[in-house]
C-alpha cells in the first residue's frame, strides 16, 4: 500500500459531504447530479453458483474488517483485529479510519478481477457508512484485494487499490456523462462515478451504458479505478484503466453468475451487446463467435460481463 493512497483516503473521509462524490463546482450554472441511493443492491450471502466462493468470502471479510469499527476505536485496536494482514495491519487500519467516528461496512458484490495459478484479484464493491457529530457520510468503493493460494487455502496478500479518490472540482460533464450519472437504472459505486466526473471515460462507453439501461437496469462493479492496472498476470494495460471498459455483475435482478443458462436473459443481452457497433470485446460466460473472436469466455468471466469499446 502506497503512503499517498492512505493520505488521499484520509483526506477523502474527512471531507464534510453526505455522499462519496461532490456536486461540480468549477463551472457556472452546474447541472444537477442526482445523488444515488445510499443503500444499493447487496447480494450477500454469496450465490451457491459462485465458482470461487472461498476467495470471494475472504476478500469480503477483509473489506468489512477495514471499513467496520466503533466510535472511539483507535487504529491500533483495529490493527489488532486484522490478523489476516500480518505486518501491514497498522498501515491498513489507518486507511479508512476517521478518529472519533463509527463506521459500518456492507458488501454489495465481490467480483473476480483476475485469476492465476496461485493468485487472484477480487474487486469488492463495499459501502462504508461513517457516522460523525456532523452527520453520516456514505462512500461506495471498489477495492482491489489481492489473494495468494497457500496449499489449498487462499490468503490475503495486499490491498492493491482503494478505488480512487473524490473528484471535488470536475470539468463540465458532457451530456452523455450526465445522462449516465443521473440514470437510476444504472447502479454504480462512487469509484465509477469519480471516473466519469474526471472525464477519463470514453464517450462510446458512456453511450453503450445509456443504451443498455434502456434495455434493462444493471449493476456496475468497475469502470477504471478499483480494477487492476494491467490485465491480471500480464504487462498489458487493461482497457479499464484506459477508460474503455466496464464490468457488470447483474442485469435486472439476476446475477450474471446465476444467469448462465443458454437462452437466459443474460445470454440474450450478450447477443444484443455483440451487435452494437462500438463494442470491440465482450467477456461473458459464452463465446458467441468461437476462439479468437470479439466474444470470449474463460473461468474468470463467469460472474460478470466485461464490455470494451474501440479507441
Amino acid at each position: 500500500m502506497r503512503i499517498w493512497q492512505a493520505i488521499a483516503a484520509l483526506i477523502l473521509l474527512c471531507t464534510p459531504i453526505q455522499s462519496g462524490w461532490a456536486q461540480p463546482a468549477s463551472f457556472p450554472n452546474a447541472p444537477e447530479i442526482v445523488a444515488p441511493p445510499t443503500h444499493q443492491n447487496g447480494v450477500e450471502p454469496l450465490s451457491p453458483n459462485e465458482t470461487h466462493p472461498n476467495a470471494k468470502r475472504l476478500a469480503s471479510q477483509a473489506a468489512l474488517a477495514l471499513t467496520t469499527y466503533s466510535a472511539g476505536e483507535t487504529t491500533q485496536q483495529i490493527a489488532a483485529r486484522l490478523e489476516f494482514a500480518g505486518a501491514a495491519a497498522s498501515e491498513l487500519a489507518a486507511i479508512f479510519h476517521v478518529p472519533g467516528a463509527w463506521s459500518r461496512g456492507r458488501i454489495i458484490y465481490p467480483q473476480l478481477g483476475g485469476l492465476g495459478a496461485d493468485a487472484a484479484s477480487v474487486m469488492v464493491v463495499v459501502e462504508q457508512m461513517v457516522g460523525t457529530a456532523e452527520g453520516i457520510q456514505v462512500f461506495i468503493r471498489t477495492l482491489d484485494i489481492r489473494l495468494v493460494l497457500s496449499g489449498t487455502s487462499w490468503r490475503f496478500a495486499e490491498l492493491a487499490s482503494i478505488g480512487g479518490t473524490l473528484v471535488t472540482e470536475p470539468a463540465a460533464p458532457s451530456p452523455q456523462a450526465l445522462a449516465v450519472l443521473n440514470d437510476p437504472r444504472i447502479e454504480m459505486p462512487d469509484s465509477a462515478r469519480w471516473d466519469i466526473l474526471s472525464g477519463s471515460i470514453s464517450p462510446d462507453l458512456l453511450a453503450i451504458m445509456a443504451r443498455l439501461a434502456d434495455r434493462t437496469p444493471f449493476g456496475v462493479v468497475t469502470l477504471s479505478q478499483g480494477h487492476p492496472y494491467e490485465v491480471f498476470g500480464t504487462n498489458r494495460q487493461s482497457d479499464h484503466t484506459r477508460g474503455r471498459a466496464f464490468d457488470i455483475y447483474r442485469l435486472g435482478d439476476t446475477l450474471v453468475i446465476d444467469g448462465r443458462a443458454q437462452g437466459s436473459m443474460i445470454h440474450q443481452t450478450v447477443q444484443w451487446l455483440y451487435q452494437q457497433p462500438e463494442i470491440r470485446q465482450i467477456g461473458s460466460p459464452w463465446a458467441l463467435d468461437g476462439v479468437g473472436g470479439r466474444s470470449f469466455t474463460d473461468r474468470l468471466h463467469q460472474d460478470h460481463l466485461h464490455i470494451a469499446v474501440s479507441r
